[in-house]
């Protein structure tokens, strides 16, 4: 038994550095363009049911950092985005409008991921969303619920410090009292350019 254990003690000292060793951290910063498409739901005013919007562009910029651990990843990612474009309001007595409307918020997506061939990375994780501010043309009596949670998954290719990548997100905002609407942004398309500092 002991002789067991000293083997197993054996094995842990020699395998720690090498697990240290597989450790690294890169640290990158983050730019992107995304095209998406909006709704806004559960409004509860007597005049507007339901607002959509598509071909809603934007940009987002931020830092990432990155576990290395062999072949897999952790990325967390902090990013301000930026959208706008024309949404369409369909009222309750029938009719329709438009208006600009645009909003920016804070994404936290966490990613788990995995590399092949050390060129390619596959990730995908949940986003935490925070709307800092909202803006129509036309009625600012709608109110968003700032918080909301979502998925991002996309691909990226890394070709030394510079990191190309396609992601798709689906973001909900959802209503939690009946002052607020739910907001969500279920098809974003996100395409990035980042720079990589470290391994």
């Amino acid at each position: 038994m002991k002789t067991k254990f000293t083997t197993l003690v054996s094995v842990v000292c020699l395998l720690f550095p090498v697990t240290q060793q597989a450790q690294s951290f890169t640290t990158g910063i983050d730019l992107g363009i995304s095209k998406n498409s909006v709704a806004i739901s559960d409004i509860g005013n007597s005049f507007t049911n339901t607002v959509k919007g598509n071909n809603i562009m934007g940009i987002e910029g931020g830092l990432f950092e990155r576990l290395n651990l062999g072949p897999v990843f952790i990325k967390p990612m902090l990013l301000a985005s930026y959208q706008g474009g024309t949404v369409t309001f369909y009222n309750n007595d029938g009719s329709v409008n438009s208006s600009k409307f645009n909003y920016g918020n804070v994404e936290v997506p966490l990613l788990f991921g995995f590399s092949i061939l050390s060129v390619v990375r596959l990730e995908a994780g949940p986003v935490y969303n925070w709307i800092y501010a909202t803006h129509y043309a036309n009625d600012n009596s709608i109110r968003l619920e700032p918080s909301g949670l979502g998925y991002r998954v996309g691909a990226n290719a890394e070709l030394g410090p510079i990191n190309f990548g396609v992601a798709y997100q689906g973001i909900t905002n959802k209503s939690s009292g009946l002052s607020n609407a739910t907001f969500s942004t279920p098809n974003e398309l996100i395409f990035s350019l980042a720079f990589c500092f470290g391994k």
